[in-house]
């Protein structure tokens, strides 16, 4: 059973409220009264830094970023106005010299909203102070850094950045707490060269990071290249030739260093071995050794010290030599009417080969034959390239060492 005594109160209060809404309306669109309404934290746009830039000028600070403003007018007019539509720019153009500048804001009301509509209440609420110096530039460098890590056998290089340099502008004071601006890439594992482009970082004494504050950059990003080549351990190598029964084989070679680290250049194909050269083992009396350059291959650069040269050492541990004085000595095409005479019988030869054959070689098995085809016709000490081989059945596994040999002699009317 319902209760009349509440239905009556509910009905009085949305009555009341109904009233209370008409009246309202009534007012604000009928009466509509003047009033003044608080609008909070409106921003203050800066205008006219072209024109201070132009007489080397800047703005370093201001009083207020954003003011309190009391504004009246009409209800309805004032009911729709808020920070967001509402404007303030502080023209800054007219100033022409250094100091603290107060200068009073120019507000700016949305297009359906005359300003003989609405009024400031408080003038002095637009007037903010700024402080105004002399604008420089400085040219900073600018410095890569690679923070990540490299893949096995490679090796990043020296960081570069595109561009090298930057352009600051700002108060003298500013710009001298800035050395220079750091650029960073990586944070990742590489095994090939890099590009990418990183934002600047502007950093003061002892690498700390500097204030930015007034200081405005030509550009806040940069291009990063971090050069990544493969490092390996090449081998030395050396290739031994002539030698006749004699061998690489045959022949014990100790290369020091055995390996030369080295650095492969960007596109280069990467060789498998470096060579030292070639050594004719004919020439090889017994064990040495040599001190070879090494030239460094096309594509690649040592790493690390530079080694310059390479010890090979020979050993012939597998065979035997032996110096013989032989008397087997004939001279070819003398000249016609002179007769020719060794100053020395015999001729110091040495052979190289298996040990046993060379043991029971004798020396009447080394032949010597002199061409004195281009000998002068005249009675004078001479000298002229003799070869020495060896007379069949001497040794199959024996050969002759060097090709230096020579004879003196006389020539004489025969």
């Amino acid at each position: 059973m319902t209760n009349p005594k509440k239905n009556r109160k509910v009905f009085n209060i949305i009555l009341a409220i109904v009233l209370a809404v008409g009246v309202w309306l009534y007012v604000i669109n009928v009466e509509n009264p003047t009033g003044t309404v608080p609008i909070r934290d409106i921003p203050v746009s800066l205008v006219g830094e072209d024109s201070l830039a132009e007489r080397g000028l800047m703005v370093t600070d201001q009083s207020r970023d954003s003011v309190n403003l009391k504004l009246s007018g009409r209800r309805k007019t004032l009911m729709k106005l808020n920070r967001k539509n509402l404007t303030l720019e502080l023209d800054v153009s007219a100033i022409t010299s250094e100091g603290e500048h107060t200068i009073s804001c120019r507000a700016s009301f949305p297009n359906n909203i005359g300003t003989d509509n609405v009024s400031v209440s408080d003038w002095e609420d637009l007037r903010v102070t700024v402080t105004v110096e002399k604008q420089e530039t400085k040219e900073i460098p600018v410095r890569g850094e690679f923070i990540g890590t490299e893949a096995e056998n490679c090796l990043a290089g020296a960081v570069s950045t595109d561009p090298e340099t930057i352009t600051l502008t700002g108060p003298a004071e500013a710009l001298d707490g800035v050395s220079y601006a750091l650029a960073t890439i990586g944070g990742k594992e590489v095994s090939d060269t890099i590009t990418e482009t990183a934002s600047v970082v502007l950093m003061g004494p002892g690498s700390k990071p500097a204030s930015r504050k007034n200081i405005t950059l030509d550009q806040e990003t940069v291009d990063v290249t971090v050069p990544v080549r493969q490092v390996v351990a090449l081998p030395l190598t050396v290739t031994l030739t002539g030698g006749d029964t004699t061998s690489a084989a045959d022949v014990t070679v100790d290369i020091s260093p055995k390996n030369l680290t080295v650095v492969k250049e960007a596109g280069a194909d990467l060789p498998q071995s470096i060579s030292l050269g070639e050594i004719d083992l004919s020439n090889v009396l017994a064990d040495t050794s040599y001190a070879l350059p090494i030239h460094l291959p096309d594509g690649v650069v040592a790493w690390g010290q530079e080694v310059r040269f390479a010890t090979v050492s020979l050993s012939f541990d597998k065979v035997k030599a032996r110096q013989l004085e032989t008397k087997q000595i004939t001279f070819t095409n003398v000249p016609e009417g002179w007769k020719a005479s060794l100053v020395n019988a015999t001729l110091s030869v040495w052979v190289r080969g298996d040990p046993e054959q060379v043991e029971h070689l004798s020396a009447d098995q080394i032949q010597v034959t002199v061409d004195l085809s281009k000998a002068a016709t005249e009675d004078k000490l001479q000298r002229a390239a003799a070869k020495v081989s060896l007379k069949e059945g001497a040794g199959e596994k024996v050969s002759i060492l060097g090709n230096h040999y020579s004879v003196a002699f006389y020539l004489s009317k025969s």
